[in-house]
């Protein structure tokens, strides 16, 4: 898989497989008082010990799940206290596993910390999802008039508050406020502005947001490790490539491939397929908040197979699903390219996708003011065309806008109800310009045919009139044809960008996806603020029934979809839009107005 670097050394295997665990403690055997230690890595790739003495047990603290209570000690503890990153730290008594280091009291005067049960640990290999389930997340969907409500307004805002709520761990708050030990999440090659613009959602999760870099033979004198000793740091990515998200703790446990850390959930998601790194600490940073890791990850070496209460569980030498993600830039000096692999997860994959592009647009712009950027998109969906998308932003609300559109899009096609949308790969092209490039509708006026009257069948011209800002105006004219089946009668010409085209078309005739291919049918009816459309619209007496729109119902069957709440309620359409025409501008279209005709039959 491209962009990561997958290291498939058959002596490596060998070695792993062949290797004995070390031996384990059953938790009948922990008593107060005894005295053994932990492993952890402070810095750099070398493990160290520290002092642990157990205070005691505390039993059925959850449905299977029991806490044995320790004070650590060490040099850097004494000086830090808890670290963010030391989740995952093996426990010794006698040489033997106890567990993992894994939950601590926010603001405690000594260093008490919660250490998982190996034991329970060593349950999560036995967890499998359902027959049929999918590994790309099940999580309430966004429904079509909340997509649209976001997408055809324009204000994405609290789309995308919800739709990066509610991935956060279970916490064990019952142990008087006991914790997940926070992990540390590692963003390289992100701007400064981008991490604290993602970091209140980012430690809603659960992590404490932090910059770092990549280890690779590289960038380093010496390789990158490529496998993992009990007390190694150990990253679990998100987003590898150009950029890179990875959650960095501690390993507890090896098991032939089988690699087991944390102690805590990841994210509590049960059967995943997430890259499992190598991670290298660079420092440890002491803090009254919470003293964290830097760390830089390193390669890809296999796959987190599932993210449990009692911890994670990865295989070495296995592939992770994930999606490719291309991102150009242009505007902003020569054409930049990047290349990303996200995690496959209708929440965590829009949340990845929003950070990187926010970060390319911050690369490419001004720090403040007005710009305008332009937004083309293509989603390719197995077993499907692929989804092409348009957008653009004028102003200050530009750099926030783009990351949220993609996000909600992504977001609204992942979570969708029906069956499992599986995006083979993303393409996102953007184009930056530190002008503001809107143009206002001054006037748009119809065009009267030569014989002085409008008839089905007839192509009719509309003369828009622009004023571009600070710009001189300009003239385009657009040609509507006139549906031959078109009735006699009223009807009106709606001039103006296709946002507004939007917001008119999903009001008159509101979606009720049923299928899968029916979301893809509202994405494709989105149209871009950048285009100068004209839409033709005439009274009718139809509905929405079922996903599908039925136009100019005759009464009889009117009647009979109405009477029909099998398939839910029936939404009435009094106006059909008979006819459209759009034309790309590369400019924010601002303004709508709306021209009365007459359709006459034919002579």
């Amino acid at each position: 898989m491209r962009n990561f670097r997958l290291i498939l050394i058959p002596l490596l295997l060998a070695v792993s497989a062949a290797a004995t665990a070390a031996e384990r403690m059953p938790l009948d055997q922990v008593q107060k008082g005894m005295k053994g230690y932990g492993l952890t890595v402070f810095e750099g790739t070398k493990v160290e010990k520290f002092d642990v003495e157990i205070l005691g047990v505390l039993h059925n603290i959850g449905p299977d799940q029991n806490l044995i209570l320790a004070q650590i000690d060490s040099p850097v503890v004494r000086r830090t206290g808890i670290i963010a990153g030391m989740s995952g730290s093996p426990i010794f008594i006698d040489g033997k596993v106890i567990g993992a280091l894994a939950y601590a009291w926010q603001f405690a005067k000594e260093p008490v910390a919660g250490i998982t049960p190996i034991e329970e640990m060593m349950k999560i290999a036995q967890r499998t999802a359902p027959a049929g389930a999918t590994l790309a997340g099940a999580t309430p969907r966004m429904s079509g008039s909340e997509f649209l409500k976001a997408i055809s307004g324009r204000k994405t805002d609290g789309a995308f508050e919800t739709l990066v709520k509610g991935l956060a761990p279970s916490a064990m708050s019952s142990v008087n406020g006991a914790r997940p030990i926070a992990l540390p999440l590692s963003l390289s090659s992100f701007a400064p502005e981008t991490i604290a613009r993602f970091a209140p959602a980012l430690e809603g999760l659960g992590f404490v947001a932090t910059p770092s870099g990549a280890t690779s033979s590289s960038t380093t004198t010496t390789p990158a490790k490529t496998t993992f000793e009990m007390g190694d740091p150990i990253g679990a990515a998100l987003l590898t490539g150009d950029f890179t998200v990875a959650a960095t703790g501690t390993v507890t446990y090896i098991d032939g491939n089988r690699i087991y850390a944390f102690g805590h959930p990841f994210l509590d998601m049960g059967e995943i397929s997430f890259p499992m790194a190598t991670s290298e600490i660079v420092t440890v940073l002491p803090s009254l908040a919470s003293s964290f890791k830097f760390s830089n990850t390193g390669p890809v070496v296999g796959v987190l197979r599932q993210d449990r209460s009692a911890g994670i569980m990865g295989v070495l030498g296995e592939e992770p699903q994930m999606i490719p993600v291309e991102v150009t830039l242009n505007g902003a000096g020569p054409e930049k390219v990047y290349h990303v692999d996200v995690v496959r997860h209708s929440r965590l994959s829009p949340l990845m996708l929003a950070m990187v592009t926010d970060s390319v647009i911050a690369n490419a712009q001004r720090a403040a003011g007005e710009r305008t950027v332009l937004l083309e998109s293509e989603i390719k969906l197995k077993g499907f065309e692929p989804i092409k998308l348009r957008e653009g932003w004028a102003g200050e609300q530009a750099r926030q806008s783009i990351p949220q559109y993609l996000a909600i899009v992504s977001g609204y096609l992942m979570s969708n109800e029906f069956r499992d949308a599986e995006v083979e790969s993303v393409k996102v092209h953007i184009r930056h310009d530190d002008q503001l490039k809107i143009a206002k509708l001054m006037e748009a006026s119809l065009v009267t045919p030569d014989k002085g009257f409008v008839s089905p069948g007839d192509t009719v011209k509309v003369r828009a009139v622009l004023k571009p800002f600070r710009g001189e105006s300009f003239v385009e004219t657009l040609d509507v044809k006139i549906p031959d089946d078109q009735p006699a009668g009223n009807a009106y010409l709606l001039v103006g960008s296709g946002s507004v085209m939007n917001a008119v078309d999903f009001t008159l005739v509101p979606p009720d996806p049923r299928t899968l291919e029916q979301v893809l049918g509202v994405l494709q009816r989105l149209r871009p603020s950048t285009d100068l459309s004209v839409g033709l619209y005439a009274s009718a007496e139809g509905a929405v029934t079922s996903g599908v729109y039925l136009p100019n119902l005759p009464p009889s069957m009117r009647a009979v979809v109405t009477a029909d709440t099998s398939n839910g309620a029936q939404a009435p359409v009094k106006y059909h839009p008979a006819g459209q025409q759009s034309r790309s501008l590369g400019y924010i279209i601002d303004g709508a107005t709306k021209i009365d005709l007459e359709v006459r039959p034919q002579i």
